[in-house]
């Protein structure tokens, strides 16, 4: 089963294509969701998800921008190599699909795993954002807080999915582990329907996709939680930045959002009532709100 032949989700006035990114002579095809006009805001997704993350999003913010959500490499609808799912090379995928779009800067909006590309797009590469909105990631001076080391366990399935049997239950079955990471947060909350789920869960059936899950957990994630500290040690962040945590994640509550001292320009972070993980799905209104903030 290919990436062609799942069923696109559909949402009013959203048009798709594959967009060709080169990157080192290697050529990979993104595809890219897109509404509206006006100022340019890319939509990132996390784990496990793709561009469908930002239902609830696209049609409010798309009235007055220009609305891109991406499936990143190995995700949704995009190209899954067999290599390349590490942050340096993630982050140059993004850096590519801006240049083929032909978008000079943006408003970048990431969530889950690829907050950690938002991070180091801001830092390396800040004249290409006009402004970071973070969902579910804490600035990179939090650190691990006692509080949020007793609450690790709760992502004991990282270890199952990069084991030599992750790929395996990720696609097989009921696909119990996949459902558990997007059900296993915050029951209850209505992020999302079985229709919703259907559509995460369909394209991890594909081996190649669910071999690239545990690769950019494996190459990416894991890497990425050890490393973020040392990202922001001796610099300084010039984008405006908006972090926004459901108050109902049982890890990220545990978070430090204290001051970040002279380290920031303009970093604000925002506690999401009545959300957990998914604060796109749970919290649509205040993704919106906060991007608008940015974008006035």
């Amino acid at each position: 089963m290919s990436a062609l032949e799942l069923r696109m989700p559909d949402l009013a006035d959203v048009t798709h294509r594959m967009v060709q990114v080169h990157e080192h002579g290697d050529a990979l095809a993104l595809h890219v969701a897109e509404a509206g006009a006006g100022v340019p805001v890319l939509l990132l997704h996390g784990s496990p998800q793709h561009w469908w993350e930002y239902r609830r999003v696209i049609p409010e913010l798309a009235a007055d921008h220009r609305v891109i959500a991406a499936d990143l490499r190995g995700a949704g609808w995009s190209d899954a190599p067999d290599h390349g799912y590490d942050e340096a090379q993630q982050t140059a995928d993004v850096l590519a699909l801006l240049d083929a779009l032909g978008i000079e800067r943006v408003h970048l909006v990431v969530h889950d795993y690829s907050a950690f590309l938002g991070w180091r797009l801001a830092f390396d590469h800040p004249d290409r954002l006009a402004s970071l909105t973070a969902l579910g990631s804490p600035h990179p001076w939090s650190g691990i807080t006692p509080r949020m080391a007793l609450q690790l366990w709760r992502a004991w399935f990282q270890q199952v999915i990069i084991s030599p049997f992750g790929p395996r239950l990720i696609a097989g079955g009921r696909q119990r582990l996949v459902r558990h990471m997007i059900e296993g947060y915050a029951p209850g909350l209505g992020g999302c329907d079985v229709d919703d789920l259907e559509c995460f869960l369909a394209p991890l059936r594909d081996p190649v996709r669910a071999r690239a899950l545990a690769r950019t957990y494996r190459s990416l994630v894991l890497p990425g939680m050890m490393t973020m500290a040392a990202l922001g040690r001796r610099r300084r962040l010039t984008v405006p930045t908006r972090i926004l945590l459901g108050a109902r994640d049982p890890i990220m509550r545990a978070a430090r959002t204290d001051d970040v001292g002279d380290r920031a320009d303009d970093l604000v972070a925002i506690w999401v009532k009545d959300a957990a993980h998914y604060i796109a799905s749970e919290r649509p209104d205040a993704v919106v709100a906060a991007v608008r903030e940015l974008t006035r």
